[in-house]
């Protein structure tokens, strides 16, 4: 029953944005039962309530999208036919989802429709707030890992006479990196085993370490990049800070706007009968035997 009703409410949402006879101007793309059309203005109006990452594709391949409006049209005056909207749990369902729908809209009218963000807001909260824009020290390395001290103090000896380190790096590190030359990629402190971000902590970008054991196994380290802690720029940051003061303002506002509402309102609660019932629904004590 459950997923009838689930149906029935994303059914009747599709077929409000397709549109009937009458509805809208346009030419006609389809025609069901002479009684339902779907012109170019319908599925372009139902194509536009999408996410915008869906659109692109969507208008690439209309057919695929009317026959969807279309078997959605069919679903839902299917259920029409079966009078399922007159089943009380649809009602309910339905006149809570209405709901939602309303408080939603009108919450993108006067809350969230008076929302600005002015870029002094923007440069004041960024000089406020620099700390929170701070990028640590950031390593990049390549290593080369394999089973014995032996072998890697091989491996080191060739490096110090000017063998590739990729070249050693596919051809005897047992680590998947060793395809792509080693390259661990980009970390900071606490990422790695300790043992390596020791190593790279003592070292220049170009250097190459001794041997370092860890747990699985021993490694040559080479240190490729390293960039200094740094705060970001507020050219990387502004649309950060701007989604930041929008989501601020909007919970400020929306806080004040029901403030306001309560003050026109009368409002009771019946608290002793709310805790009686709190009270009845908690697990009863388990008695010492």
């Amino acid at each position: 029953m459950r997923n009838n009703i689930r149906v029935f409410l994303s059914l009747a949402v599709a077929v409000s944005l397709a549109g009937c006879a009458g509805k809208n101007d346009g030419e006609i793309l389809a025609r069901i039962d002479e009684k339902y059309t779907i012109t170019v203005g319908d599925l372009n109006n139902r194509i536009s309530k999408l996410p915008a990452r869906y659109q692109e594709a969507i208008k690439k391949n209309r057919k695929k999208f009317l026959e969807e409006v279309i078997v959605d049209t069919l679903l839902y005056n299917e259920a029409l036919k079966q009078k399922l909207d007159d089943e009380e749990e649809v009602r309910q369902v339905v006149e809570e989802a209405r709901k939602k729908i309303l408080i939603a809209r009108l919450l993108q009218s006067d809350v969230e429709g008076e929302i600005e963000i002015g870029e002094t807001e923007i440069d004041d909260y960024y000089a406020a707030n620099k700390e929170k824009f701070a990028m640590p020290e950031v390593f990049r390395a390549s290593h080369i890992l394999v089973r014995t001290e032996a072998e890697a103090g091989d491996i080191r000896r060739k490096l110090s006479e000017g063998v590739n380190f990729e070249e050693l790096a596919r051809e005897h590190s047992i680590d998947p990196s060793g395809k792509i030359g080693g390259d661990i990629g980009f970390f900071t402190k606490g990422q790695l085993v300790p043992e390596i971000e020791e190593a790279c902590f003592d070292m220049s970008p170009g250097d190459i370490s001794g041997v370092v054991k860890t747990k699985f196994g021993y490694h040559v380290v080479k240190l490729t990049e390293r960039r200094d802690p740094r705060i970001k720029e507020l050219a990387e940051v502004r649309d950060t800070i701007r989604q930041t003061l929008t989501r601020l303002k909007k919970r400020m506002l929306f806080q004040a706007y029901v403030a306001k509402l309560k003050e026109k309102s009368t409002i009771y609660v019946n608290d002793k009968l709310l805790n009686k019932i709190s009270d009845q629904e908690k697990p009863a004590e388990k008695t010492q035997g």
